[in-house]
């Protein structure tokens, strides 16, 4: 089950949805009932603007389904301050899951993959409980073909094969996470997406520029005692 919070539109405006479903479709996975629930401007409206409740409906509508499916493990992106959605959907993850724990769930086993960084990098101490996949020569092949075969990330494709050999594809690292809402040592500041961010606001994308310290870390906070993680 895949769950995918915004439509991966940017500023362009244009939803990469259908792209994703066919790369679903083709490995047989099933999505889940958040599934483009909203374009990009309207993530960063929302965390612009502090509007929590979206972002509590959201956590509830996850730790639900999570429930409901009996889900033993969930693997989602990694905090690395690239990218303000990914990290959302990390807040948002690791919130659900501690509104699971309220509701008396059962224990989900929590993992993240690197989306910018070096898709086999783990840290010495979470190579125990990781779990590592060598791919074979016909596995990655299948990886390499649907990458190359979503047209709206071909730009993206490219100037991450630029940054990576393609050859540290054919690892997967799925590593244990250990840490909740506080995630601002995660990074360094100013992070990425800031910087990038006052480059698109000076391109006329946007008019205000997404910061760690202003947005998401309010917003982090906010779910921390909206899940009782806090007092």
């Amino acid at each position: 089950m895949t769950f995918v919070l915004t439509d991966g539109s940017g500023h362009t405006d244009q939803s990469r949805l259908a792209s994703t479903t066919v790369v679903l479709n083709s490995v047989g996975a099933g999505s889940g009932s958040i599934y483009g629930a909203m374009s990009d401007r309207q993530l960063y409206q929302a965390l612009l603007s502090g509007n929590y409740e979206t972002f509590e409906r959201l956590v509830e509508e996850l730790a639900s389904e999570l429930l409901q499916e009996r889900v033993t493990y969930v693997v989602g992106d990694a905090v690395e301050g690239v990218n303000p959605g990914h990290d959302v959907c990390r807040l948002l993850l690791n919130a659900a899951l501690l509104r699971m724990d309220q509701q008396g769930g059962a224990r989900v086993t929590n993992l993240e993959y690197p989306v910018e960084a070096r898709p086999e990098e783990c840290p010495p101490e979470d190579l125990s409980e990781a779990i590592i996949l060598n791919l074979d020569d016909a596995a990655y092949a299948r990886k390499m073909d649907a990458a190359r075969s979503y047209p709206e990330m071909a730009k993206e494709i490219e100037r991450v094969f630029k940054v990576h050999n393609v050859d540290v594809f054919r690892v997967e690292c799925l590593r244990p996470v250990r840490y909740g809402l506080d995630v601002g040592c995660r990074f360094s500041h100013p992070c990425v997406y800031e910087t990038y961010g006052e480059k698109q606001v000076a391109a006329g994308f946007y008019t205000e520029v997404v910061r760690f310290r202003e947005h998401l870390e309010p917003l982090a906070k906010h779910l921390a005692i909206y899940c009782g993680a806090m007092s």
